[in-house]
């Protein structure tokens, strides 16, 4: 372990209070959560993330950034649904008083707070360990997820307890789903992280955990050390306070850069009276939160008001580049790259000359060129909001790779058109599925503002 992380778990831990062991010799502690669906907590969370981040230059170099990110989250948080077993679903319901963050690097700096509309959050875990959370009235947006989609997820924290009687000294360990679910991996190759009763008093028992966990964040090659501290209060027959340093080292993905960083968590976890339990959250938001399906809750949304247009698209979909009148996505699913999208706005067609679906399928053969194979269809539709769109499925070869393309384009009388070309591998069709459709079929296209003059966007590594 390196000196710098144990630098920050010496000074971590010491935010703990000095526990000395006052029980008996030999006494056991029994460590079985008395958490049920309908209790409410409140939790204080705080995050520091120093250290190294690697992105590609102008010029397609690797360049090293320092970088730094301060994260101060306070919120309510009622059991919807909740198991102690890894294998089974979990739900809650948040209500965020403040969630903000400083985020930095050498050449730039950004402030992010969740805005005052999307502060009730429903958060999902599948008995697949999979993760999502959006909210409850409004779909969140990449950076506001980003932002409230942070390590530490106080909704899997009680699975970290055994769930039987241990002594001091003794310990367990524990199942790459939890662990993978609290660092914010989407799958898990090695987990080696255990922890070790070391005492008590206050009938607060203390717990050491320490190891490595191993796998992919967004698609990139991970590998974390893990060294933290936590309280289980025998008395609230629960996990009160949960320290965390965590020291990662991520290889650049086809969505994110690398990092060589060092994150410090604090959780602080204190149940709510009956009496306030009532005021945190009413049988309407309950019941709508009870309501929400998984898929919903893995949608975000997208707005450009300068490019022209608004749509909603699952989280696996990754923006990676913006111009000043285009954006480009990445889908990854499983860790694995399953297709590209790119957007472009154009300007209005005249009233007279509307686009039609034999001329947009001539655009689309003349743009493949030699790479065409055959148009497999053609088609033309209204979406939800009314816009008329036309949609080309092409195949062919690029470097002898079959590949599968789907165009689209969206428009509307006095309004700017969009087009959407999406590129997929056709050994990957059956797992892309439709995944490029909700991006057509939410997207709005609005009024041009006062003034067209969008500036260029930068690269997003």
């Amino acid at each position: 372990m390196s000196r710098i992380l144990v630098a920050v778990v010496s000074l971590f831990a010491a935010t703990l209070p000095v526990l000395q062991c006052w029980a008996a010799p030999g006494e056991a502690y029994d460590l079985s959560t008395g958490v049920k669906a309908g209790d409410v907590i409140h939790v204080d969370a705080k995050m520091e993330v120093g250290g190294d981040l690697f992105a590609k230059d102008a010029e397609g170099n690797e360049a090293k950034l320092a970088t730094s990110v301060v994260a101060d989250m306070s919120y309510d948080e009622r059991l919807i649904n909740w198991s102690s077993y890894a294998e089974k679903p979990a739900r809650s319901l948040r209500n965020y008083f403040t969630a903000k963050a400083t985020l930095k690097t050498d050449e730039l700096g950004a402030d992010r707070q969740l805005a005052k509309d999307d502060r009730v959050i429903v958060v999902d875990v599948a008995a697949d360990g999979s993760s999502a959370l959006n909210g409850l009235e409004q779909t969140l947006t990449r950076d506001e997820f980003d932002l409230v989609n942070v390590i530490g997820n106080s909704l899997l924290i009680e699975r970290l307890l055994p769930g039987r009687a241990l002594k001091e000294s003794e310990g367990w360990d524990h199942d790459a789903q939890t662990i993978g679910g609290l660092v914010g991996m989407d799958n898990v190759a090695v987990c080696e992280v255990r922890s070790v009763v070391t005492g008590m008093e206050n009938r607060q028992v203390q717990i050491r955990l320490a190891g490595v966990i191993h796998g992919t964040v967004d698609g990139a090659a991970s590998e974390m050390d893990l060294r933290g501290a936590y309280l289980f209060h025998l008395d609230e027959r629960r996990i009160t306070k949960f320290n965390m340093a965590i020291k990662e080292v991520r290889k650049a993905g086809e969505v994110s850069p690398g990092l060589d960083v060092v994150a410090k968590l604090s959780l602080v976890m204190t149940p709510l009276s009956k009496t306030n339990q009532a005021d945190a959250f009413d049988t309407a938001q309950i019941d709508a939160a009870k309501a929400k399906a998984p898929a919903d809750l893995r949608r975000l949304r997208l707005e450009s008001a300068d490019r022209g247009y608004r749509f909603m698209h699952d989280k696996a979909w990754f923006l990676t580049a913006e111009q000043r009148e285009a954006l480009s996505l990445r889908l990854m699913v499983a860790g694995e790259l399953l297709g590209h999208c790119n957007i472009t706005t154009l300007p209005v067609r005249p009233a007279d000359k509307p686009m039609t679906l034999q001329h947009f399928e001539d655009n689309v053969v003349k743009s493949l060129g030699d790479k065409l194979g055959e148009v497999k269809a053609a088609t033309e539709w209204a979406n939800a909001s009314g816009h008329q769109c036309l949609g080309i499925v092409a195949v062919g070869k690029v470097d002898d790779v079959p590949m599968q393309w789907r165009y689209y384009f969206i428009a509307d009388a006095g309004k700017r058109p969009t087009t959407v070309a999406v590129t997929v591998e056709q050994s990957a069709e059956e797992r892309f599925a439709d995944a490029d459709r909700a991006i057509i079929d939410t997207l709005v296209l609005l009024d041009a503002p006062t003034s067209t003059a969008a500036k260029p966007g930068a690269e997003k590594k």
